[in-house]
């Protein structure tokens, strides 16, 4: 198709050109040449068309028009340029910004990760800040390493260097605990002000959510011990039972005191929370792990071996093969094992 098209052109063309010079000047002559070169404009457009690169091809249809038209009113140079543009463009190829990304597949999403901290780096991050012996610049350069880890992961490590004989690295982790309180305290005391000055109850109900929020986090990031522990907890709750007198349909507030519950040790109050945080859609998958071990602290131990075989090879629920291992397949009755227990026979 593209010689057969090429030297039919050309031969329209050359028959065109022909008839030009050798026919006269006159009408018929010109209406000749203009039918000739017609057809050979088209199927020069049709050759040229069949060897572009892929990427111009299409549209199709105005392609063949452009050709056409640039072949038609530019005899035999608009051949020529075509084919040098053709050659520019096999050979320095204009690159497009697609060129130069891929569709990949999505990684797969897992729920449960290392915590932070604990991998090979993070081992010897703490070596180097435990180690007097460790040259100053390395733990000062190891501390600002881990001031943007969570503090839940990289608390324990600053909290011991509040005594350490460096004031530099006294200093700089104090410094860097008390930021992170100060960050999430001021953002208390935003909301709290807010609270005073609000009567809407929707704008109400959003503030004591927020608020509980950010005593959860104060808690969940060791950030507060002691008695202003005592004292998160008891605004945390007292804020999430506010934000919960409005709208009782919040099963995330329900699982946050389901968690803290179980921190203060209130059996009948966290099961009270997951039995409402369950009535209002809150996922189970996720509750199972609170569900074990407050069934472990209510020495319910069949159900916490039921619970277990629930959340069976589930990563997104347990990351610790030898405690799911222990739990799921042990054949004794677990309450006749009191190695099982730290504290004694149950």
């Amino acid at each position: 198709m593209l010689l057969k098209s090429s030297f039919t052109g050309l031969a329209f063309e050359t028959a065109s050109i022909a008839l030009l010079l050798r026919g006269g000047n006159g009408l018929a002559v010109l209406g000749g040449y203009l039918a000739l070169h017609m057809v050979s404009s088209a199927l020069f457009a049709l050759a040229i068309a069949a060897v572009a690169p892929q990427r111009y091809r299409q549209p199709r249809t105005w392609l063949l028009v452009y050709l056409f038209f640039f072949n038609f009113f530019i005899p035999v140079g608009g051949v020529l340029c075509a084919l040098v543009a053709l050659l520019v463009a096999v050979f320095w190829p204009k690159h497009r910004v697609e060129d130069y990304f891929d569709t990949s597949q999505a990684p797969a999403f897992v729920t449960a990760r290392r915590r932070e901290g604990s991998g090979f780096s993070g081992n010897r991050v703490r070596a180097q800040l435990g180690s007097v012996a460790t040259p100053l610049d390395k733990r000062l350069n190891a501390l600002v390493a881990i001031q943007s880890t969570p503090t839940r992961a990289s608390g324990a490590s600053l909290r011991n260097l509040l005594a350490d004989p460096a004031d530099d690295v006294r200093l700089l982790a104090y410094g860097i605990l008390d930021g992170k309180e100060k960050k999430i305290t001021q953002r208390i005391v935003d909301a709290r002000h807010q609270l005073k000055s609000t009567t809407d109850t929707p704008t109400l109900l959003v503030l004591h959510q927020q608020v509980a929020e950010l005593y959860q986090e104060l808690i969940y990031q060791n950030l507060v011990q002691g008695d202003l522990l005592q004292y998160s907890c008891t605004q945390m709750r007292e804020h999430a039972h506010a934000a919960l007198a409005i709208d009782e349909a919040q099963p995330a507030l329900w699982f946050m005191l389901v968690r803290l519950e179980l921190m203060s040790g209130d059996l009948a109050a966290a099961r009270l929370a997951q039995q409402r945080a369950q009535e209002h859609g809150f996922s189970r998958v996720r509750l199972l792990p609170y569900l074990a071990e407050l069934s472990y602290l209510e020495r319910d131990y069949e159900q916490v071996r039921k619970l277990f075989i629930e959340m069976a090879f589930d990563a997104s629920v347990s990351s610790n093969p030898q405690l799911h291992r222990f739990w799921r397949h042990g054949r004794r009755t677990i309450a006749n094992r009191p190695e099982a227990f730290p504290g004694g026979r149950p």
